[in-house]
């Protein structure tokens, strides 16, 4: 390789790593922030809906403002808990499948955003298709909205 592209090379990259570093560290702060506990719900049905998203598969600290919220990672319905049989995590979107119980299953498929819930700016929310099987027929299917469990 000539000298001269050498050098060129070599600023280039000394101009474009702390870029690249940079972004990486930006994308995983922002990662960290979507994290925890979201809450949903079925149209026209009284027992809520809420998964607890982990980063390392361990329970999040409890919520300072309600004690008795999920903390442990998985879905609920109601006072029901379904662990996921499995889960994928990114910054744009979550999915999970949980295991059954009773015969009973459920699948999400969502994409992050964020919203304004009262007065603070930008709260992470995810927005998909939640799909409930009973012994492996699809009993119930909708678009959801899971606000992220704040405190106010």
């Amino acid at each position: 390789m000539q000298p001269k592209i050498q050098v060129l090379l070599t600023v280039l990259l000394a101009i474009l790593m702390p870029l690249v570093l940079k972004g990486q560290q930006a994308e995983e702060h922002y990662s960290d922030y979507l994290y925890g506990l979201y809450y949903g719900g079925w149209e026209n049905q009284e027992s809520g809906l809420a998964f607890v998203i982990s980063p390392d598969g361990k329970p999040i600290p409890p919520k300072a403002n309600d004690e008795d919220a999920p903390t442990k990672p998985g879905f609920y319905v109601g006072e029901k808990y379904y662990e996921f049989a499995w889960s994928k995590f990114s910054p744009k979107a979550f999915s999970f499948r949980t295991k059954s119980v009773n015969g009973t299953e459920f699948a999400f498929h969502g994409q992050f955003g964020c919203e304004q819930v009262d007065i603070i700016p930008e709260v992470p929310y995810l927005e998909g298709e939640l799909k409930e099987t009973q012994n492996g027929r699809v009993v119930r299917r909708a678009k959801l909205h899971f606000g992220h469990a704040v405190i106010l």
